[in-house]
C-alpha cells in the first residue's frame, strides 16, 4: 500500500478533538488548521463545533474513506478507535498516546492488538507513542509538538525520528541554517510502520534530497544496507544520530564476539558500512543535513583560515578527533601563499597574520579553494574588525562560487546581527559552535559506502547452541581458516596415542557438552611434555579430551562474528586471549565487507598497527590475518540464518602466519522459513 494517504493526505480527521488548547486533541486540531492544509478537515468530539470545524460524535458518523486520522484518545480506548477507523474506510491512523509496549505486558498486548487490526484491514499505523508528522511541502501538520505549530520553510530535508519531542529543535535549527523541510515523521513504537519504511518512501520522494535519521534502533540492518544503496543510486544523502551509543554488553551471550559488539559499536559499524555519517549531537545532525542540502556531498579535507594561531591549532586537533583530514597544500597552492607571506610560512591551518593584511585575500582564498585536496574551507574568526569582515566575506563568496566548495564561517565568540548578515548575504553558512561546525563538515566529507556484496554456498542448518570445539575447527577449516590439528580422544590411552602422532608438547582440553569457555572451568591443560603429564591431565578432566599440539605465537588475536536481529552480522578482530573483552580494542565491520574495507579499518586498530609495524618480524602475518578474516566472513555468509556467532580465540600470529587454536561456532534458533524448507 502506498504511504501517500498518510504522508500526503487529502483529508484528515482528529478523533478526540477538543476546544481546550492545552489538550492533545485541541493542539492537533489547531496545528492542522493553522498549517495551511488545503484538504478536508474533520473532527470527532461531542463539542458540536470547534473554531468553525464541524464535529461529529462518533467515528462512524464521518464520511467514508478519509485518508488519515489522528487518534487523541487514551491508550485503553485506542484499539476500539482503530477498529472504528478501519470500519470507516480510513487509510491510515496516527496513535499519539503512550501506554503500549514501553509500559509493560498489558501495554505490549494492546500494541499487538492495534497492529493486528491494521494488518487485517489493510490500514497503516504511525506510532503508538508518537508526536505525529509534518509535510512542509503540502503543507500539512498533524501533531502536538511545539514544532507542529510552526510555519516551517519547505525544502528538501526529511527528518525521520523515533523521538518526536525534539521536532521543535530540529525545525528551528534547520531554518536557522537556511534550509527547509520536506517531511518529518515521529515513528514512536513502530507497531506497524517503522523508520525504514519512511526511509524507503523518502528515497523515492522527488521533494527530498537529504534524509536525517534519529534512531533508537532499527528493525533490519540488511534492509538498511539495501536502502542506503538505493539512496546513493538516487542521489540522496543520509545522515544519522543514534540515541544510546554506549556499549551495553550482553552478559548472557555465549560468544566473546557477541558481548564485544553489542550496543554502540554495532550501530557505528553498520552505519559506516552504509556510508551514513554519524552525528554526535542534535545540532550537528541538522547542521550536517543543512550543509549537504545546500552543497551536496563533498570529498577531500578541510582548509582552515584563522585569525588566531592558537585557534588554528585547536581546529587541527578537533578535526583530527573527528577524522576530518587537513591536507597539505599542493605545490601550486603553496606557491601562491608563499608570494604573499610577510614572515613564517602559510600551512594548513593558515594563520592569516602571516600575510600582514587582507590585501591579497581574494587571490589567496581562490587558490586554497581550488586546491584538489580541499573539499571545504572554514574561516575561524574569534575576532575580526568590520572592515576586514566585509573584505573576507567577499573573498570567500567569490572563492565559493568559483570552486563550488562550501566556505563556512565559525565565530565561537558569536556574531552580531551585522556580522552575520555580512556573511549570510554572500551565501556563506555561519556557525558559533565549533563542535556543531565540525560535525557538519564531517557529514559533508563522509566517504561513500562501497556496500560490498558477497555470497557463499549455504551450509546445512546447525543445531542451536554451541558446537564442540573439534566440529567448530573443522567447519572453519572447510572455509579456509588455518586451524590447529585436533584429535578427540575417549580416554587417556587414546590421548597418548594421539600425542605420539602429533608430537609433544601437547594441549589437553576437556570435551564437555554445553561448556563453551573451557579455561574458565579448569578444563584446559597446557604444555604437557610427556605421557605421564598427559595421563595426569586426562585424570583431572575425567572424560573425553581434545589433544592438540602446543603452539606458540608472538601475538594472540580474536576473530569473530556475531549476528543480531537488528544490525545483522558483524565481523570483529582485535587482541585475543582471556582478556579480549577487557582490552576493548578491536575493529568491527558490518558484513559483507570488502577486502579494502577490512584492511583499512584493521590497519587503524592497535592489532593492525602492531603486525604492520617496523618492529614486527613476520611479514607473512598481515596477509594471513586478512585472509583469515575473509574466510570467517565466508563462513558467516554461508551460515546466514543458522549461525548466531563465531569465535576464533586465540588466533595465533607469528612465523606461521595465522593459526586458529581454539574456536567456537554457535548455532542459531532456526527461522521458520528455514525450518519449513
Amino acid at each position: 500500500m502506498s504511504l501517500d494517504p498518510l504522508l500526503r493526505p487529502r483529508s484528515v480527521a482528529v478523533v478526540g478533538a477538543s476546544a481546550d488548547p492545552s489538550r492533545i486533541g485541541g493542539m492537533v486540531l489547531a496545528n492542522l488548521r493553522n498549517s495551511g492544509f488545503a484538504g478536508d478537515i474533520f473532527a470527532v468530539s461531542r463539542s458540536g463545533a470547534i473554531d468553525g470545524v464541524h464535529c461529529v460524535a462518533t467515528v462512524d458518523a464521518l464520511p467514508h474513506g478519509i485518508d488519515l486520522a489522528f487518534l487523541a484518545v487514551p491508550a485503553e480506548a485506542t484499539p476500539d478507535a482503530v477498529r472504528a477507523c478501519a470500519a470507516a474506510g480510513m487509510r491510515a491512523v496516527i496513535v499519539g498516546s503512550a501506554g503500549y509496549a514501553e509500559s509493560g505486558p498489558e501495554g505490549a498486548a494492546r500494541q499487538a492488538e492495534i497492529a493486528a487490526i491494521a494488518q487485517a484491514r489493510g490500514m497503516r499505523v504511525v506510532g503508538p507513542n508518537c508526536n505525529g508528522l509534518y509535510n512542509a511541502r503540502l503543507p500539512v501538520s498533524v501533531g502536538f509538538n511545539v514544532g507542529h505549530a510552526l510555519r516551517i520553510t519547505p525544502g528538501d530535508v526529511a527528518i525521520l525520528s523515533h523521538s518526536g519531542a525534539l521536532f521543535d529543535v530540529f525545525a528551528r535549527r534547520l531554518m536557522d541554517f537556511g534550509a527547509g523541510l520536506s517531511l518529518f515523521v515521529s515513528a514512536g513504537n513502530e507497531a506497524d510502520l517503522n523508520v525504514l519504511d519512511y526511509l524507503e518512501y523518502c528515497i523515492a520522494d522527488e521533494a527530498t534530497r537529504v534524509i536525517a535519521l534519529v534512531l533508537d534502533g532499527i528493525a533490519d540492518g540488511r534492509r538498511l544496507r539495501t536502502l542506503a544503496r538505493a539512496a546513493a543510486d538516487a542521489g540522496k544523502a543520509l545522515v544519522a544520530l543514534k540515541v544510546g551509543l554506549s556499549d551495553r554488553g550482553e552478559a548472557a551471550a555465549v560468544a566473546h564476539s557477541s558481548r564485544m559488539t553489542s550496543g554502540g559499536r554495532a550501530y557505528q559499524a553498520l552505519l559506516e558500512a552504509c556510508g551514513i555519517p554519524l552525528a554526535r549531537t542534535v545540532e550537528g545532525l541538522i547542521a550536517g543535513a543543512a550543509l549537504v542540502s545546500r552543497h551536496g556531498r563533498g570529498a577531500g579535507g578541510a582548509a582552515v583560515f584563522s585569525t588566531s594561531g592558537a585557534g588554528g591549532a585547536l581546529m587541527a586537533d578537533l578535526a583530527e578527533a573527528r577524522d576530518i583530514a587537513m591536507p597539505d597544500f599542493a605545490s601550486s597552492t603553496q606557491a601562491v601563499l608563499d608570494r604573499h607571506t610577510r614572515f613564517s610560512r602559510a600551512v594548513n591551518p593558515i594563520d592569516v597574520g602571516v600575510f600582514g593584511s587582507f590585501a591579497a585575500i581574494d587571490e589567496i582564498a581562490g587558490a586554497v579553494a581550488a586546491d584538489p585536496e580541499v573539499g571545504v574551507v572554514i574561516g575561524f574568526l574569534p575576532t575580526l574588525a568590520p572592515v576586514s569582515r566585509q573584505q573576507l566575506a567577499s573573498a570567500y563568496a567569490a572563492a565559493q562560487r568559483a570552486s563550488g566548495k562550501p566556505h563556512l564561517i565559525l565565530s565561537p565568540g558569536g556574531l552580531d546581527d551585522a556580522g552575520r548578515a555580512a556573511f549570510e548575504t554572500e551565501g556563506l553558512m555561519c556557525f558559533t559552535e565549533t563542535g556543531c561546525c565540525l560535525e557538519a563538515v564531517a557529514a559533508f566529507l563522509a566517504p561513500a559506502a562501497s556496500l560490498a556484496e558477497a555470497k557463499a554456498a549455504p551450509i546445512d542448518p546447525l543445531t542451536p547452541g554451541p558446537l564442540g570445539e573439534a566440529d567448530s575447527l573443522a567447519l572453519l577449516d572447510r572455509f579456509g581458516v588455518p586451524v590447529v590439528k585436533a584429535i578427540v580422544c575417549a580416554d587417556a590411552e587414546a590421548a597418548v596415542r594421539a600425542a605420539g602422532e602429533i608430537g609433544y608438547p601437547v594441549v589437553a582440553k576437556g570435551v564437555v557438552e554445553g561448556v563453551a569457555h573451557k579455561s574458565d572451568h579448569g578444563l584446559v591443560h597446557l604444555n604437557l611434555a610427556d605421557d605421564a603429564a598427559l595421563r595426569g591431565a586426562c585424570a583431572a578432566i575425567d572424560g573425553p579430551v581434545l589433544v592438540q599440539p602446543m603452539l606458540r605465537g608472538e601475538l594472540e588475536a580474536i576473530v569473530g562474528v556475531t549476528v543480531s536481529s537488528d544490525v545483522g552480522a558483524l565481523l570483529l578482530a582485535g587482541h585475543g586471549g582471556i582478556h579480549a573483552e577487557a582490552l576493548g580494542d578491536y575493529a568491527v565491520w558490518s558484513i559483507p565487507a570488502s577486502r579494502d574495507e577490512i584492511e583499512r579499518k584493521l590497519k587503524a586498530s592497535s592489532l593492525g598497527r602492531i603486525v604492520t609495524g617496523e618492529r614486527w618480524r613476520f611479514p607473512e602475518t598481515w596477509p594471513a590475518l586478512v585472509e583469515a578474516l575473509l574466510a570467517v566472513q565466508r563462513l558467516a555468509l554461508a551460515g546466514e540464518g543458522t549461525i548466531a556467532a563465531i569465535d576464533v580465540n586465540p588466533l595465533l600470529l607469528g612465523g606461521e602466519g595465522a593459526v586458529a587454536v581454539d574456536a567456537l561456532v554457535v548455532g542459531a534458533e532456526l527461522r521458520s522459513e528455514l525450518a519449513a524448507a
